[in-house]
């Protein structure tokens, strides 16, 4: 808690990262990366904070892939009310996977490791492919991310009634 008596901001990504390992987990992809020795490398985030969360409220993390290319992979993550309800935060993260030192392709590496994720990255489709066509390029990807996720986040907020 801050002096504004809300969760402070630095706290959203520390309880993002534990959602990323307990996704990992459940997808088995903590299990594979121990196994092969291969880690996930955060190599940048991005947050965009809507709603504050108030102490002591109970809130849930929603993880999915966002997307995936040769190099990175993006994980999308959004904050929630216990329950679901509008979108508190969202955190956008991009990561590699490394083994011995050395980053590897990721799409490889899951189809070698955790074959059941496969139908999982086929369903992203043809956007995650292409993030750059997606966020603009270097100069302006803060700018396209966060008209991304604001959109992302009217959509769904225009779901739900909470």
């Amino acid at each position: 808690v801050d002096i504004m008596f809300h969760m402070n901001n630095a706290c959203y990504l520390t309880h993002a990262e534990l959602a990323r390992w307990e996704w990992t987990a459940f997808q088995g992809t903590l299990a594979a990366n121990l196994r092969s020795k291969s880690y996930f490398i955060v190599t940048g985030s991005t947050v965009r904070f809507r709603r504050e969360i108030a102490p002591l409220r109970k809130f849930e993390i929603e993880t999915r892939l966002g997307g995936i290319d040769e190099r990175n992979l993006w994980v999308y993550q959004t904050f929630h009310n216990e329950g679901g309800g509008k979108v508190l935060a969202q955190v956008f993260t991009q990561g590699v996977i490394t083994k011995k030192g050395k980053v590897i392709n990721p799409r490889s590496w899951v189809d070698e490791h955790v074959p059941a994720a496969k139908d999982e990255l086929d369903n992203l489709g043809a956007v995650s492919n292409d993030l750059d066509s997606l966020f603009g390029e270097n100069a302006t990807r803060f700018i396209h991310l966060e008209e991304a996720l604001r959109k992302s986040a009217g959509l769904h907020d225009d779901k739900v009634s909470k």
